[in-house]
């Protein structure tokens, strides 16, 4: 990517933060080449306990807002914690050969199903891809009956 659209795209991404209030630091990019499958990983544990949620928003700050490295199983095993959860199970479970395998077909699933990227929102076979789509996403759960 060119110095110019490399500015572009981060003007785009402070603005849409701004707007959504998601703060995202510029020392995030000193993250970029980590491995987020640990932190993947920890989410779908979070969601089995149905505490997604409390694990989630501290992750994304932990990720873009306050730069740490999600594939740091100390910070995931605080987040789990923080998150209400065993931080010693939670994080055990998250880096099993059962969730590596069960992101592994999640995410093989999402690519059969045409998912490319990220956020992607589907609302029955309609797929909804961008930040950019969620007024139409609000838009078609509004008028479709």
């Amino acid at each position: 990517m060119s110095k110019r659209k490399s500015a572009d795209y981060m003007n785009s991404v402070r603005h849409w933060s701004q707007l959504c209030d998601a703060p995202i630091s510029p020392s995030a990019r000193d993250f970029m080449k980590s491995d987020p499958s640990l932190a993947l990983r920890a989410a779908l544990v979070a969601k089995d306990e149905g505490r997604f949620r409390a694990f989630h928003d501290p992750m994304y700050r932990a990720r873009w807002a306050d730069p740490a490295d999600p594939s740091d199983p100390e910070l995931i095993g605080r987040l789990l914690a923080d998150a209400g959860l065993d931080a010693d199970a939670a994080l055990a479970r998250a880096q099993s050969a059962e969730l590596e395998d069960r992101l592994e077909r999640d995410t093989d699933d999402a690519i059969a199903r045409g998912v490319f990227g990220v956020p992607t929102i589907f609302v029955d076979d309609e797929m909804f891809w961008g930040n950019d789509r969620f007024e139409l996403v609000r838009h078609h759960l509004t008028t479709q009956g």
